[in-house]
């Protein structure tokens, strides 16, 4: 018997939904398995950066916008935007 990490998820899917997966799979050098469990931790966790990729962000990093981004895509912990001072 293998040595597994991890648990077994039962489900019953239909027979064209496995075969697209197996097909996509393949295509990324995966076995069926990693390909659903890589399915599953991009839609609990969300899409995580490409292969190779170094997060360098911190917890600590407050998220900065442009003054050109309308207010709708600022977020509350953002920083207040300060208009750059004029010369007199």
């Amino acid at each position: 018997m293998a040595n597994r990490k991890g648990v077994f998820i039962g489900a019953y899917v239909p027979n064209e939904l496995k075969e697209s997966l197996r097909r996509r799979a393949a295509l990324e050098h995966r076995t069926l398995s990693q390909e659903i469990t890589r399915i599953l931790i991009e839609a609990v966790h969300g899409k995580g950066l490409p292969a190779g990729s170094i997060d360098r962000r911190t917890n600590v990093t407050i998220p900065r916008r442009r003054a050109t981004d309308p207010p709708i895509r600022r977020r509350a912990e953002d920083l207040p935007y300060i208009a750059p001072e004029t010369k007199k």
